[in-house]
């Protein structure tokens, strides 16, 4: 997952599900005005990428992004300026077995083209693929 910023007028949150050999199962992007904080556009792109593996049926995956910062707050179910977006990600993961973890921005290119390309979407969620999984 990713986020991306347009100015001061809002952001966006997007998600690519892969499954463990790589091969896409969906993606989804929310386009959000009036949020342009790049940690809280970070934290909804994870309650994104929780809601795409829910939409797809998974209920055992990693999110990865390339925000050490609000993987710790997630992970420490810290509070703060997004605290009320951590805590809705901690009760969206408590009924799923999924593992919050930082990687580097060479990793998460789709998520982050993805994310860019939603800033030139209206607001709103723009699901742009969805197959179901091969395991439902």
């Amino acid at each position: 997952m990713d986020a991306g910023v347009r100015g001061r007028s809002g952001g966006s949150a997007a998600a690519v599900c892969r499954d463990e050999e790589g091969n896409f199962i969906g993606s989804s992007a929310l386009v959000v005005e009036g949020v342009y904080d790049p940690p809280t556009l970070e934290a909804i792109a994870c309650r994104e990428a929780l809601s795409l593996a829910e939409d797809l049926g998974i209920h055992q995956f990693t999110v990865a992004s390339d925000c050490r910062q609000v993987v710790l707050d997630i992970n420490r179910r810290a509070r703060g300026v997004y605290g009320a977006v951590i805590s809705e990600i901690n009760i969206k993961a408590a009924s799923l077995s999924c593992i919050f973890s930082f990687e580097t921005r060479a990793a998460n290119f789709e998520a982050h083209r993805l994310a860019k390309f939603a800033l030139s979407r209206g607001p709103g969620c723009v699901k742009l693929a969805k197959k179901p999984h091969p395991a439902n």
